[in-house]
């Protein structure tokens, strides 16, 4: 028969798991919504893709002087920031450039307005899939 010892070990073993699986959980989800509008964001030169900063403990301030058409580059360091996350701390994920709200609003043929929103909902099956608990 198992002590009343032996059970509280194994809730706090369980808690424990629960609790890196949730902060899991949140990286992926930041993961996926940064890849999701990265790659929703229409290209001209490629600079609104680039733009797309994730940070961590506060939102970026500054626009970013570069080019990325394809979005990997920005979509791998993005990847790489997320994954240094540590407990508690939240992470932001913006575009500062000028012309990211007009972009959004519909004023590009290639991205129906409200791309953002899309891809943050597209995204959001990170969090609905998720298992906490395994």
């Amino acid at each position: 028969m198992a002590s009343l010892a032996s059970f509280a070990r194994r809730i706090r073993k369980l808690a424990g798991r629960i609790e890196e699986n949730v902060e899991n959980v949140v990286s992926e989800t930041a993961i996926a919504v940064s890849q999701t509008v990265i790659l929703a964001t229409p290209v001209d030169t490629g600079r609104a893709r680039a733009n797309w900063q994730l940070e961590i403990g506060a939102p970026a301030r500054t626009q970013l002087d570069r080019v990325d058409p394809s979005g990997q580059q920005t979509m791998a360091e993005n990847n790489t920031r997320a994954r240094t996350r540590k407990l508690g701390q939240d992470i932001f994920i913006s575009n500062n450039l000028d012309y990211i709200t007009p972009l959004n609003e519909g004023t590009s043929s290639q991205a129906p307005a409200g791309f953002v929103e899309m891809a943050v909902e597209k995204a959001s099956t990170v969090v609905a899939k998720a298992r906490v608990t395994k």
